[in-house]
């Protein structure tokens, strides 16, 4: 065990694999990669780990929601959580009980731009979790059965959207930043999930679901020569495919934000909900944005909106900021509840928070507490090998390499107030965030009208235009 200490913190540590080389410094020595592509594009990265008796397995496919054809919204998901429901050589109840004699645990999930399809398994058993996780992949039939159980789910959870009003604001709050013209803008509704067909899912499956559209992790107690040599013969031969050039959103920072008032009435608060651009995984601002977040709300309890909001205002329970970064666009957002008649208040003091923000910066205290946290909080995303595989590949997708992510530390602790600072007055911009308001808009339209002018849609309208 390793005690290591980040600022105000002390870290101890269960040594999964990785030491810190140099704690003064916080270098992290991530365990040796032997990183190889199959001669059909498929790459794949074995990470041995020896300390416990356990394999993980990450297949990442580059397949999400940005790749579904407009009005096929729910396509990349349902094709995802299909695999499960049937292959060549086993139902879907046989794949359940075959992970479950040999212990394993079996997860997908599809996210806006990648599908993960994961296996930790106990190393005895891993060849048997191995040969299931492949048949999972290369062999899925999508049986009708198991397209009409898994539509219905999704189906009904579209039905409860409409009960939800966070996710009521979330889905206006994205189509007002993406447009109606972007898969990433449009919800999953009743009629695009009808809409979806057996052959679009085997031509989403065909399209996107091939080795050099793919990556493979695998990080464990295994010798990294037998299991090259499994993971070639059934991998091996999976065919290339021609996946569809992306639509890549196009963050305009310069555009002013809309306000959308969601009406559904008979409610006693009202969700306040605002976002705009932010920047991307690959901008080298990226770790001051992470501290920025951190400290205008990303910090629960200690954050500026919390303390203002919260703790001083008492217009909330809750409220917080959120840094969504991908490779090719970043989001930040704000969420609150309120109550009616606190609704104009609570919008104002966001609002000053931000003004404050810009016009005086954070305070050295704020970042060197940022920095502490965030320093401190990584080791223990290091814990065990499924939590390690799981950081590498999120790194990976975002452009990531494992050399930037030893030097994560580094990177944070080498941040002054000016560099974050400078990058608020450069990206944080209140008259380019997008406004969602969800509420009884009878009961609050006169602090409406104070905000801003507003559009007006009910609640059970598709958000789609």
């Amino acid at each position: 065990m390793n005690y290591i200490k980040y600022g105000f913190l002390t870290v101890l540590l269960f040594t999964a694999g990785y030491t810190i080389a140099e704690p003064a410094k916080g270098l992290i020595n991530y365990p040796p990669v032997n990183d190889v592509t199959l001669p059909n594009g498929l790459r794949v990265m074995l990470i041995e780990h020896h300390e416990q008796p356990t394999v993980s397995y990450r297949v990442v496919v580059r397949a999400g929601r940005i790749d579904g054809p407009l009005g096929k919204e729910g396509l990349a998901d349902l094709t995802a959580r299909l695999l499960q429901e049937g292959t060549l050589s086993m139902t879907s109840d046989q794949i359940a009980d075959k992970i479950a004699e040999i212990g394993g645990e079996l997860s997908i999930s599809s996210q806006s731009n990648y599908t993960t399809i994961g296996l930790n398994i106990l190393s005895e058993h891993s060849r048997a979790g191995f040969d299931i996780l492949a048949d999972v992949i290369l062999n899925p039939v999508f049986p009708p059965q198991g397209i009409n159980r898994v539509k219905k789910e999704m189906l009904n959870t579209v039905n409860m959207d409409f009960t939800d009003k966070d996710k009521i604001a979330s889905n206006h709050g994205q189509l007002l930043l993406f447009g109606s013209e972007h898969p990433l803008g449009r919800a999953n509704t009743k009629n695009s999930l009808e809409g979806i067909s057996p052959k679009d899912i085997r031509d989403f499956y065909q399209r996107y679901y091939c080795p050099n559209n793919s990556m493979l992790l695998v990080i464990g107690d295994f010798s990294k020569e037998q299991m090259l040599a499994q993971i070639t013969e059934k991998f091996g031969s999976w065919k290339q495919a021609e996946p569809r050039q992306r639509v890549q959103p196009k963050p305009d920072f310069t555009k002013k934000g809309k306000f959308r008032v969601v009406d559904k009435p008979d409610m006693t608060q009202a969700v306040i909900y605002l976002n705009q651009w932010a920047i991307s995984s690959k901008s080298p601002d990226y770790y001051e944005y992470l501290l920025i977040n951190y400290v205008l709300g990303g910090s629960d309890f200690s954050s500026r909106l919390m303390s203002a909001v919260r703790a001083k205002g008492g217009k909330t329970y809750a409220i917080g900021s959120r840094y969504d970064m991908n490779f090719d666009y970043g989001i930040l957002s704000i969420t609150t509840s309120t109550r009616n008649q606190e609704m104009l208040n609570t919008y104002q003091l966001i609002q000053t928070e931000l003004k404050k923000l810009i016009d005086k910066g954070i305070t050295e205290d704020e970042l060197v507490k940022a920095k502490a946290y965030i320093s401190g909080a990584i080791p223990l995303q290091l814990e065990t090998p499924a939590s390690i595989a799981d950081k590498i590949l999120k790194a990976i997708m975002r452009g990531f390499t494992i050399d930037d992510l030893s030097k994560e530390v580094i990177n944070y602790n080498s941040i002054t107030v000016d560099d974050v600072n400078r990058v608020i007055k450069e990206y944080i911009k209140p008259e380019n965030m997008n406004i969602v308001i969800v509420g009884d808009a009878g009961k609050i339209e006169k602090q409406l009208t104070q905000v801003g002018t507003y559009e007006k849609i009910y609640y059970k309208e598709l958000p789609v235009r």
